[in-house]
């Protein structure tokens, strides 16, 4: 059955964002142009400049996106386990780090170049708080009414070994284990 044109729009959508994500991970933000999205995503200029008119229209597009896999990773996770263990949880967290800094790397360089360019612009503010939104939703799922404290300090944590793994080049799976078990086991036991 061929493709409405509807959901043609939508794939080509999605091409230009993850073209976009590809080219800020491997050139930086100053290197989306719409000519350059276009050829990194094999459409038209013309594609690039109808769906996403500007070049900020483009990058929150690309932070919503990222935005997006980082809840429906998260999501698959609270899924398979169900209920709150502070064991599960870390190691299933660990590796989802780990996902992040081996092979998802250049979503993940990408995801933080974004925020960095785009702080404070009213679309990435939307996005954050969706996003935050998101995660909370989560956090309830698993913990039960959990303490908005409390995920927003979990986040904190994976989101600073995410970054500090990522700008020292050190990864060293063992040593982030034992991270995230500490940080669940001190926010979350006995609460």
């Amino acid at each position: 059955m061929p493709a409405t044109r509807a959901e043609a729009s939508q794939r080509v959508r999605a091409s230009i964002v993850e073209a976009t994500v590809r080219i800020v991970a491997r050139e930086g933000v100053a290197a989306v142009t719409h000519r350059g999205v276009a050829a990194e995503a094999g459409v038209s200029l013309s594609s690039t400049t109808w769906h996403y008119a500007t070049k900020a229209d483009i990058l929150e597009a690309a932070l919503h996106w990222s935005a997006d896999h980082e809840v429906a990773r998260i999501a698959a996770i609270a899924d398979r386990l169900g209920t709150f263990d502070v064991a599960a949880w870390a190691e299933e967290l660990t590796d989802w780090l780990l996902e992040q800094l081996g092979p998802e790397r250049d979503a993940t360089v990408a995801l933080y170049r974004l925020q960095a360019e785009l702080l404070g612009s009213p679309g990435a503010l939307a996005v954050h708080r969706q996003w935050g939104r998101g995660l909370r939703a989560l956090g309830d799922q698993v913990l039960g009414e959990a303490s908005e404290v409390d995920v927003r300090l979990i986040i904190a944590a994976l989101d600073g070994l995410r970054m500090t793994a990522l700008a020292s080049g050190e990864l060293e799976a063992d040593r982030l284990r034992a991270a995230v078990r500490r940080q669940l086991d001190a926010l979350l036991t006995n609460r």
